[in-house]
């Protein structure tokens, strides 16, 4: 190893030392530290990451990485600080909205309903208007027994201690930043970010934004490739390992090659791993009566899923699914393709994507190196099983329409077809309110059923990542030979215990445009109002007038 790694793994293996004695409040008071100098870096964050996607995406790319960026970076520091506080204070977090709820199952499971959106103090009845989120934990025996594991878990688990290895995805900027900051709050440990190639050009930046925790020698960060992932992998110092990436990667990391496994094979990597990677994700939309406005929005809502980020999302929706006989299925389809058609096709930053993209269409890319998107639709899985067998990470999506004469057979029918796509990370659903009693009970069976860490209802689950404080990974019971999604769980500032998944609920249709589509005028705005609403409350001092000045951008636009 080369002396320079040395050095940085002795230094962060003392502050992991430290940084176990230190208690609740100092620890927020760090978080908070963190969160002023994560918004003095903002600008610069911005400019760098639009700069690495090549500057090309239309007006949106400003808000985009903003928002992805130091806008999440912040929001994940500030609820941090306010969970350790309460700890301090009374033992273990407070959850939001209407508490703690008892009775609930799935599955044969008991479990107990957490709430966690909107979050108080942050705004979040202007920036999430109208969601709701609940966290399903395990119910170990009723309220006393959630009470001692609640407050076990708050107590022992961000004193873990020791030198994690964070390897950083790609894709978000944020992404590797949020991994670090749970790494370092959530468990104690000291971290050293090995960022991806990609990222290289933000070290500089990333430093002077993390700089209150690079000081306390509990963060270090590294650019480099496969070579420098390796030899930090295998560094004694490193009790460790995270990665959000993919199923190669993960292999590559634990196994030391491709699968399949064998009775009796052994991991290569004989420290524990947490890690998140990826899923072929679905957006079920159940048939029923839509009005015009929710059918434009639900349709709204999945083409921007698409969009974003150049589909270079974990959770980018890859696969609709629809019912063949409903009759708004042609005008729905229609209403997706027209938003793409009217999109920007974007560069093909991300590596590989272009061989991926010319591979899925059968085509060659346009040349001057943009990626347009593709929506295929009436797709038959028994056919074309190539289509849906994998996370495609480019800008495409499949429909598969399926045969069904009612909801009960539909919700039979998407459940079996998602079961049978890999990966357990997150899945939407669209439900309409035209339904009977019947019908909706069967929706909501289905709903708790799905076994995804996060359902979103009327909305893209990437909100749940970008609330910061649902836990994110995918669903219960992966293992090194078979991660599906990942395994453990990350952004639970709230410490929760024995995690099921959580369940996100949002309006079918609002008269707000909400600022993440990436057509939206004012999202850049938007997104620098809510960092500026954010840096004020970090600095203690009153959010109102950032939030009263977003209001022109954030009624600029309905639909």
């Amino acid at each position: 190893m080369e002396p320079y790694l040395s050095q940085i793994l002795s230094r962060l293996a003392a502050g992991a030392s430290r940084h176990r004695d230190l208690d609740a409040a100092s620890r927020a008071r760090l978080a908070l530290e963190t969160a002023r100098s994560t918004a003095a870096a903002a600008a610069d964050w911005v400019a760098v990451a639009v700069d690495t996607k090549h500057g090309a995406i239309e007006g949106g790319a400003a808000a985009e990485e903003t928002a992805t960026g130091p806008l999440a970076t912040l929001r994940i520091l500030l609820i941090t600080a306010r969970c350790l506080v309460e700890v301090a204070r009374e033992g273990k977090p407070r959850p939001c909205g209407s508490g703690t709820r008892f009775g609930l199952s799935a599955g044969g499971r008991a479990l107990v309903g957490i709430d966690v959106l909107p979050e108080p103090g942050l705004g979040d009845g202007a920036i999430f208007g109208g969601h709701r989120a609940e966290v399903r934990c395990i119910d170990p025996g009723g309220p006393q027994a959630f009470d001692r594991a609640w407050r076990e878990e708050a107590g022992t688990r961000p004193a873990q201690g020791g030198v994690a290895l964070v390897l950083g995805a790609g894709n978000v900027t944020g992404l590797p930043v949020a991994d670090a900051i749970g790494q370092i709050f959530g468990y104690g440990r000291a971290v050293v970010l090995k960022l991806h190639p990609v990222h290289a050009a933000l070290e500089g930046v990333l430093r002077r934004a993390l700089s209150p925790l690079i000081e306390a020698d509990l963060l270090d960060i590294v650019a480099g490739g496969n070579d420098l992932a390796a030899a930090l992998v295998a560094a004694p110092d490193v009790s460790h390992v995270h990665l959000t990436g993919g199923q190669v990667t993960f292999d590559a990391v634990v196994w030391g090659g491709p699968g399949p496994r064998r009775p009796g094979d052994r991991p290569r990597l004989e420290k524990p791993i947490t890690c998140e990677l990826g899923n072929v994700t679905p957006w079920i939309v159940l048939p029923g009566r839509y009005t015009a406005a929710e059918l434009r929005r639900q349709a709204d809502c999945l083409a921007a899923s698409i969009i974003n980020n150049t589909s270079f999302n974990c959770i980018a929706t890859k696969c609709v699914i629809t019912c063949r006989s409903w009759d708004q299925r042609d005008e729905f389809l229609a209403a997706i393709a027209s938003r793409l058609a009217a999109a920007p096709a974007r560069p093909a930053w991300y590596p590989g994507a272009t061989a991926l993209w010319e591979r899925f269409n059968g085509v060659p890319a346009p040349a001057d190196g943009s990626l347009p998107w593709r929506f295929r639709t009436g797709i038959d899985p028994a056919l074309e099983p190539a289509l849906v067998d994998r996370e495609w990470f480019v800008p495409v999506a499949v429909e598969v329409p399926v045969d069904a004469d009612g909801i009960d057979a539909f919700c039979g029918a998407a459940h079996a077809l998602v079961r049978s796509m890999p990966g357990s990370l997150a899945v939407s659903v669209t439900v309409p309110r035209s339904l009977s009693n019947h019908e909706e009970r069967r929706a909501a069976t289905l709903v708790d059923h799905l076994e995804y860490g996060v359902v979103a209802v009327n909305t893209w689950s990437a909100l749940a990542y970008a609330a910061g404080s649902i836990p994110w990974g995918g669903f219960p019971g992966a293992t090194l030979a078979e991660p599906a999604s990942g395994i453990g769980w990350v952004h639970d500032p709230l410490l929760l215990p024995l995690v099921h998944n959580t369940i996100l609920r949002a309006p079918l249709a609002s008269w707000l445009v909400p600022a993440w589509f990436p057509w939206h005028a004012g999202g850049r705005r938007l997104a620098s109002g809510v960092v500026a609403m954010y840096t004020a409350l970090a600095r203690g001092k009153s959010p109102l007038p950032h939030l009263a000045a977003m209001l022109p951008a954030a009624v600029g636009q309905r639909g």
